[in-house]
């Protein structure tokens, strides 16, 4: 019989990041925790929940409107039987009904058009610590549950299904990088060359001055020659 050869970093498989196959994967993977939230279950179950709205949004960048670009058909839904609602006087009252859906995610990508079926799934009837429930939302939530898987097979919010949001220092690395592309951003060293030939007094090219701060300080240091020189000109 055959000895069995234990894993090792040598012999494990090496995912190739740069391959063009990952290019969608790849920019659509990180999520951005303003729009994530942590939650728990019975049992010791933890995750992280991802805003369905935004993951929409994400998918609209991607591929362009919903219903245009992407979107989804729901082929199948049913009611399915669940566990028993036990009273602690009168034993087994009844049954859990879940709502279980199936759905084909399509999307368009260049002159493909892709498609991904996936499940989604809600209790519908059930019990918790208040006693029996029914939740009329439960269609809309099994659909959403859909859409959020098929999309993740597609490397939406991969990060969040690879486990990397229980690492903080990666959540805060990724806050930091969400933070840097909101900030506003000044004008190119092109455009201050363009404003300061524009310039028609002093006035105007002080005002293009001021917006020189934003700039890096090589920038600046190839600026201020042609500053000098229009300041000149206009004294």
């Amino acid at each position: 019989m055959a000895k069995k050869t234990a894993p090792t970093t040598e012999n494990a498989p090496v995912i190739d990041d740069a391959s063009p196959n990952l290019a969608l994967w790849n920019s659509v993977q990180a999520t951005d925790p303003a729009y994530t939230k942590s939650f728990s279950r019975s049992g010791g179950f933890r995750g992280t929940a991802i805003n369905h709205t935004y993951q929409q949004k994400r998918a609209t960048e991607a591929f362009g409107p919903k219903g245009l670009g992407w979107g989804s058909t729901v082929l199948d839904e049913q009611m399915e039987r669940g566990a028993p609602i036990v009273h602690e006087k009168h034993g087994v009252i009844g049954h859990e009904i879940v709502h279980v859906v199936r759905i084909e995610l399509w999307y368009i990508q260049g002159d493909k058009r892709g498609a991904i079926q996936a499940y989604g799934q809600t209790t519908f009837v059930g019990s918790n610590k208040h006693g029996t429930f029914t939740d009329e939302e439960a269609p809309k939530k099994s659909l959403t549950d859909a859409e959020s898987k098929a999309l993740a097979s597609l490397g939406f919010s991969a990060d969040v299904h690879l486990g990397l949001f229980d690492d903080s220092k990666y959540v805060n690395d990724l806050k930091a990088r969400v933070e840097e592309a909101e900030k506003p951003k000044g004008p190119s060293l092109d455009e201050l060359i363009a404003a300061v030939g524009a310039a028609t007094n002093l006035d105007e090219l002080r005002a293009v001055g001021q917006k020189a701060a934003a700039l890096s300080p090589d920038d600046r240091a190839k600026l201020k020659p042609v500053y000098t020189a229009k300041q000149e000109s206009l004294k």
